[in-house]
């Protein structure tokens, strides 16, 4: 398994590319600006690309998108709650339309339980709403993709729409609860372990209680 990790735009999105080396295909996680600078991480990392993994539909995680999809045909995932972020009207209402962005297909509905697989890899899907009613966690191997619900030290703000503390908090107890240390890569700011938050992580220990 091989991760390549891509930082873009204003709000510093963390953008992923998760690639199976023994097929040399790769998903993509949250491609949220700068179309051309992940498809030269893809093209310098050489592997074809399969899958548009999104962990939640706000634009600063999916703006890219339209432009990926139109150079590379790769299949587009999120959690049907989060269908309504994709329009238009609420991508760019914080976006900018030099990105060139219209409405992605959507491809696939990502649920609770289900597992994708990208060559030898299997990518686990966990719901984990709080920060949107669609949010994702994604788990391959010992890597958990976080998204917007847990950052290092911290967790994804609860006051935007659709946005709740109580499922954030139930979303967090839950991946606090899984067996295990994974490596947790968020949607933004540094890397962590699972081990690390369940010890510092004060809305983690807050969740604990619950």
């Amino acid at each position: 398994m091989i991760i390549k990790h891509i930082v873009v735009g204003w709000l510093r999105t963390n953008c992923y590319l998760l690639g199976d080396e023994e097929t040399r295909t790769c998903a993509l996680i949250d491609p949220g600006q700068k179309a051309d600078t992940i498809l030269e991480a893809v093209a310098e990392l050489g592997y074809e690309l399969k899958m548009i993994l999104l962990t939640h539909g706000h634009y600063d995680h999916v703006m890219a998108v339209p432009k990926i999809v139109e150079k590379t045909g790769a299949k587009v995932y999120i959690h049907k709650k989060d269908q309504w972020l994709l329009s238009c009207d609420e991508v760019l209402r914080y976006g900018t339309r030099a990105e060139g962005y219209s409405v992605p297909h959507v491809d696939g509905w990502l649920e609770e339980g289900m597992t994708l697989s990208l060559g030898s890899l299997t990518i686990q899907v966990l719901h984990t709403p709080g920060h949107t009613a669609g949010c994702v966690t994604f788990l391959c191997g010992d890597t958990m993709f976080s998204g917007d619900t847990l950052f290092q030290e911290c967790c994804g703000r609860t006051d935007l729409e659709t946005g709740s503390m109580d499922d954030m908090m139930q979303s967090l107890k839950r991946l606090a609860q899984l067996p295990g240390n994974y490596r947790v890569f968020p949607g933004h700011e540094g890397f962590s372990s699972l081990d690390y938050e369940r010890q510092y992580n004060s809305y983690i220990r807050e969740a604990l209680k619950r």
